[in-house]
């Protein structure tokens, strides 16, 4: 634990970046949730599906999920890298449960069964729990689809637990596969924190750290909550440089106040400070200065991002010359999503570094998350256009002369998705330093999607040498 935490008389870090089961804010409505989950994975009903924006707690729902149903008989398997797609994406399963897989569906399959069988004839339940599911494929999905047909009868041998952000249900309902999506039991949606739970929750996590001393004032809990949207992930940003805050004051000072969770915002990058800021606690300037100037960097980078089919889009980032709320960025990231239309709109998570590989970035709905960024775009490779016989052969083909003219593909220019081809994506993604796993994951179509929009005249940038932006 740092020095500051120590000081502040805290056990242990009470906003962490990472899940945090243990110290779980539980509202009425998300006991329910919880309870009917559950209960459905206990009484064999079907599959679960667990959506959320970024930030929201799916990960720390599915720990207190998975505690629930401890000292059952109840055997998880829990799959959290959804790149592994199709058959790799079965073998992990089988080997999470303590099988041996032998790179064959059909016959992994049967292995499973006949697992599934015995654990079912010695009453204990079997789950599947995969998160991040909003990357599986249309392939993967299906394959999820075979795994709810092994049943007894009466009841299913597998529960699965699908978690993901909310694409994934827009996924789920492709007509491909309506009738993976005809099993769903349950559906929980996890949702940002009302005004009114803001204050309570940063209260009950000082508490489970051993607060002594610690409190929110009332007009800090609205600001926190207009600078956070509620997210829980955006209020552990916050309030973890707040705490920076009160470690440069007086003992005597151990109160959030609203200038502090504004100026811990700031730093955060999630609001914007007028031009004539306060000054800020020694401690927290320290710590946050490298912080500001890099957002100050990222915010001028994404200015680019302003054009599709000849015609203005809103930026979903803010400008570096204006005082900007979390509510004014979520409204413009939302009108530029509304401009690319909802016909095949993709949205994905990425790095600052992946951002910086895009050698274009017109048709690009940004915005910041975190470390890194949100990016929506109108697709034009999908991962049905893999499926043998299911693509566009000509959109493939168009890709395969890319991966040609890159020195990363050496077959014929026939639009099949083949092992050549999952061989040459999987050095592309390994120069993009992605996992090398071949397949056609939404962070690889991005990038494909948007090296196809440069004219092919025009110089595109190898992996080793990314194509930096700035004003141009």
């Amino acid at each position: 634990m740092t020095r500051h935490l120590q000081t502040l008389g805290l056990e242990r870090a009470p906003f962490p970046p990472t899940p945090d089961a243990a110290a779980w804010f539980q509202t009425t409505r998300l006991e329910a949730e919880l309870a009917e989950a559950a209960h459905c994975l206990r009484t064999r009903a079907g599959f679960v599906l667990l959506t959320g924006e970024v930030g929201t707690g799916k990960s720390t729902f599915l720990r207190r999920l998975l505690l629930a149903l401890d000292g059952e008989d109840v055997v998880t398997s829990m799959v959290f890298n959804t790149f592994l797609q199709g058959a790799d994406l079965l073998a992990a399963v089988l080997r999470d449960f303590g099988l041996e897989a032998r790179g064959n569906p059909a016959a992994d399959i049967e292995t499973l069964n006949r697992f599934l069988v015995q654990r079912w004839r010695a009453q204990v339940t079997c789950v599947l729990v995969i998160d991040d599911a909003q990357n599986l494929t249309l392939e993967s999905l299906e394959l999820l689809r075979l795994l709810t047909n092994l049943e007894t009868g009466q009841e299913k041998l597998l529960q699965i637990v699908l978690a993901g952000q909310p694409e994934l249900h827009h996924n789920l309902e492709q007509p491909r596969i309506r009738q993976l999506t005809s099993r769903i039991c349950k559906h929980v949606r996890l949702d940002a924190l009302d005004a009114g739970d803001v204050g309570p929750y940063v209260q009950f996590r000082l508490d489970a750290a051993g607060n002594s001393g610690i409190t929110l004032a009332a007009d800090a809990a609205l600001a926190l909550h207009r600078a956070s949207a509620g997210n829980p992930r955006r209020i552990h940003q916050i309030m973890d440089r707040c705490l920076y805050g009160l470690y440069g004051r007086d003992a005597g000072r151990r109160i959030v106040d609203a200038a502090l969770v504004r100026t811990a915002a700031a730093e955060a990058g999630v609001l914007r400070l007028p031009r004539r800021r306060p000054r800020l606690p020694l401690a927290l300037a320290a710590s946050l200065a490298g912080l500001l100037a890099v957002s100050a960097l990222a915010l001028l980078a994404v200015r680019s991002a302003d054009s599709y089919a000849g015609n203005q889009i809103p930026t979903a980032s803010p400008s570096p010359d204006v005082a900007t709320t979390v509510e004014d960025v979520d409204a413009q990231w939302n009108a530029c999503l509304q401009r690319l239309g909802k016909q095949a709109l993709q949205v994905q998570p990425l790095s600052a570094a992946l951002l910086a590989q895009l050698p274009t970035r017109e048709s690009l709905c940004l915005r910041r998350q975190g470390d890194g960024w949100q990016a929506g775009w109108r697709a034009g490779l999908r991962a049905e256009d893999f499926l043998d016989g299911a693509g566009d052969r000509q959109r493939l083909q168009s890709l395969q002369a890319l991966l040609l003219d890159r020195g990363l593909y050496d077959g014929a220019l026939d639009g099949l998705y083949g092992p050549r081809m999952r061989a040459a994506i999987g050095r592309f993604q390994q120069g993009h330093g992605l996992p090398a796993s071949g397949l056609p994951d939404p962070t690889t179509l991005l990038l494909f999607d948007t090296l196809l929009a440069v004219p092919a005249t025009a110089s595109r940038p190898t992996p080793s040498e990314p194509q930096q932006h700035g004003h141009g």
